[in-house]
């Protein structure tokens, strides 16, 4: 998944944005509702200037009503269950009330704040779309999987798909990675990798780890080349910014008719998630 559609699906899935441009509607309405309704142009009907205040009011307070029950449905209920939402929405509210009730005495401090406010909630949004975001490399489908042997389609992002028998009760994606540290996943940065091959595992009785029964390489291994991974190897004690340089191999136990779908975490780590049929 591409960064900024990691990014822009943090900030639809957070309660935070939908409370926080529903609360500017709302303060919009509360200032057309405590504004005096005053002609613009001397000899204007007051009735219309009456008219057109509450119209403006029912518009932005319908938006807002809208946004807000976005922020319960979208992100969904389990979301919308934590007190400080409802701080946070009284606060923006209150904030972007005063922004526009008085826009000389406080509407630049306000209209500041608001600024600031919201840069703090979109660098939120983007560390937690960087700290639980990740990368999908490939899906794996077991055709068969019985009398210790078994067959695996393997479909990885980019290439033709492979059909793999294979030894074993258990597959093993083979990927090699790069993990950056906390702060510069913070600022974006996502977790190299360089998706190899596949192993196959079998555990007998008594034995006390599974072992390694048959392996496969890829022609053409997707990701960062092989140079470049073995360069930030030798030197990762000495490259700013990375944290770890290794090789992930996760066991999976193959079951029938099965799919799964691997995926590179962000933070590091690889992750093998049953599909839902």
């Amino acid at each position: 998944m591409p960064a900024s559609m990691s990014y822009s699906a943090a900030v639809i899935a957070s309660p935070y944005s939908w409370l926080f441009v529903s609360a500017l509607f709302l303060g919009a309405a509360l200032q057309r509702a405590t504004r005096r309704a005053r002609p613009r142009f001397l000899g204007d009907d007051p009735e219309r200037a009456r008219t057109a205040k509450w119209l403006f009011f029912s518009f932005f307070l319908s938006l807002a009503i809208v946004l807000a029950l976005g922020a319960v449905f979208v992100p969904g209920p389990q979301k919308f269950k934590e007190v400080r939402l409802l701080y946070f929405y009284l606060a923006s509210t209150a904030l972007f009330f005063l922004a526009f009730r008085f826009r000389k005495s406080a509407g630049l401090t306000v209209v500041l704040l608001g600024v600031a406010l919201a840069f703090v909630l979109a660098m939120f949004l983007r560390s937690l779309a960087a700290f639980t975001g990740e990368t999908e490399i490939g899906r794996v489908r077991v055709l068969s999987a019985r009398d210790d042997r078994m067959k695996l389609e393997i479909m990885a992002t980019h290439g033709s798909p492979v059909i793999l028998p294979m030894d074993g009760t258990y597959f093993a994606p083979v990927v090699k990675v790069v993990i950056f540290d906390d702060l510069w996943v913070f600022l974006g940065a996502r977790t190299w990798y360089r998706f190899e091959g596949f192993s196959s595992y079998s555990q007998r009785k008594g034995d006390p780890i599974p072992r390694q029964e048959t392996s496969y390489s890829f022609p053409q291994p997707q990701g960062i080349p092989e140079r470049l991974w073995q360069m930030y190897e030798r030197n990762e004690g000495r490259i700013p910014g990375v944290k770890s340089v290794q090789v992930e191999m996760d066991l999976k136990r193959a079951r029938e008719l099965a799919s799964y779908s691997l995926r590179v975490q962000n933070d590091g780590g690889l992750q093998i998630v049953q599909l839902a049929r």
